[in-house]
C-alpha cells in the first residue's frame, strides 16, 4: 500500500481513532524495545499483561463472551492494523502484547503454546480475557506452555 493511500485511509477514520493510532504506535515501539532488550516478561510488564504459564487451555469464544465493548473492539482492531505495517513486526506475540495493553483493565493473560505436526514444531502466542481466547489465528491447535516445576529427590 502506498504512503498516500495509507494517509487517505487514516484521514478517513474518525478522529478518536487517530489518537488510538498514536498511542498504539508508541506502545508497539516500547514492546519491541522491551522484547529485544529484556524478553517476553519485560515486554508483558510494560503492557500490563500477565504471562500465564499454568498450561490451562483457553476456551474459544467471541469478544462478546469476553465482555468487550464495541469501543474496545475498535481499539483492538486498530492495534492489529497498525502492527501489520512497517516498521513493526506483526507477529502473534506482538499482537498479543499490544492487544493486551489495549485491554489491560480486563487483566488479560498472555498465553504461549506449541504444536508439533510432521516433525515441525510451531509456537504461537495469544491473549485471553476472562478465560476466552481472543485469537484470530486459532489457539486451539496449540498446547499452552507450563512453568517448569522443581524436581525433588
Amino acid at each position: 500500500m502506498s504512503l498516500s493511500r495509507r494517509i487517505r485511509t487514516v484521514l478517513a477514520l474518525p478522529p478518536r481513532r487517530w489518537a488510538d493510532i498514536v498511542v498504539i504506535t508508541i506502545m508497539a515501539a516500547r514492546v519491541e524495545v522491551a522484547l529485544r532488550k529484556g524478553g517476553v516478561h519485560r515486554a508483558a510488564r510494560i503492557g500490563a499483561v500477565h504471562v500465564d504459564m499454568d498450561g490451562t487451555a483457553s476456551a474459544p469464544g467471541t469478544p462478546a463472551e469476553a465482555g468487550l465493548t464495541p469501543r474496545e473492539l475498535e481499539k483492538l482492531d486498530t492495534a492489529w492494523r497498525v502492527l501489520r505495517h512497517g516498521p513493526f513486526n506483526g507477529t502473534c506475540l506482538r499482537r498479543a502484547l499490544v492487544g493486551g495493553y489495549v485491554l489491560r483493565h480486563h487483566r488479560p493473560l498472555l498465553r504461549i503454546g506449541v504444536s508439533k505436526a510432521d516433525g515441525t514444531v510451531a509456537a504461537h502466542a495469544w491473549v485471553d480475557v476472562h478465560g476466552v481466547s481472543l485469537d484470530p489465528d486459532g489457539s486451539g491447535q496449540y498446547s499452552p506452555l507450563t512453568s517448569p516445576t522443581a524436581v525433588t529427590t
